[in-house]
């Protein structure tokens, strides 16, 4: 899969009408994970990369200059995770923000080898993880979450921690 595809593959999963570029969350996304994973992984995922990409993959100076001294991998939670993604891409809400990371997951899986994609999981906390195991569940026709409020905790992010919501209660009569 060449930049294009890869990019046109995320745009299908984000929808027509997703306020982002998805060349923006791409590399937005890119650049977050890597600074979350260590050197050893994020170097496998870059090896299975197009050249196209070696720019978006990279770190920013700051992280590249603490992993020279020793300093390990960014210790992101899921919501710090997201937040950083949503910052970076210039996303209007966190529910756009988990839409984007899970189209973007969901394509980076399909170039990945399976014991890559594995070893990735298992790098990352168990909720960032449950939103990389179900990424590429995201169909391109799902409904993004609601940008107000958390209501997309439960619905989109995959997590094996958390339950699905129960569903509403019917309102009750008044009674006359």
């Amino acid at each position: 899969m060449d930049r294009r595809e890869f990019i046109n593959e995320v745009q299908r999963r984000l929808g027509p009408t997703f306020a982002a570029p998805a060349e923006d969350s791409m590399r937005a996304v890119f650049q977050v994970l890597h600074a979350r994973l260590g050197p050893g992984q994020a170097g496998h995922i870059e090896t299975h990369l197009p050249k196209e990409f070696k720019d978006d993959w990279q770190l920013d100076p700051v992280t590249t200059i603490g992993r020279k001294v020793g300093v390990g991998p960014k210790s992101l939670d899921r919501d710090e995770f997201l937040t950083e993604v949503q910052q970076k891409a210039e996303l209007g809400s966190m529910g756009e923000a988990v839409h984007a990371t899970r189209a973007v997951f969901a394509a980076l899986q399909e170039i990945l080898p399976e014991k890559d994609i594995e070893d990735t999981a298992q790098e990352l906390p168990p909720a960032l993880r449950g939103l990389w195991d179900s990424a590429p569940e995201q169909r391109p026709w799902e409904q993004r979450p609601e940008p107000a409020g958390h209501d997309y905790d439960q619905r989109w992010l995959g997590s094996p921690n958390v339950p699905p919501p129960a569903p509403p209660e019917p309102p009750e009569e008044q009674a006359r």
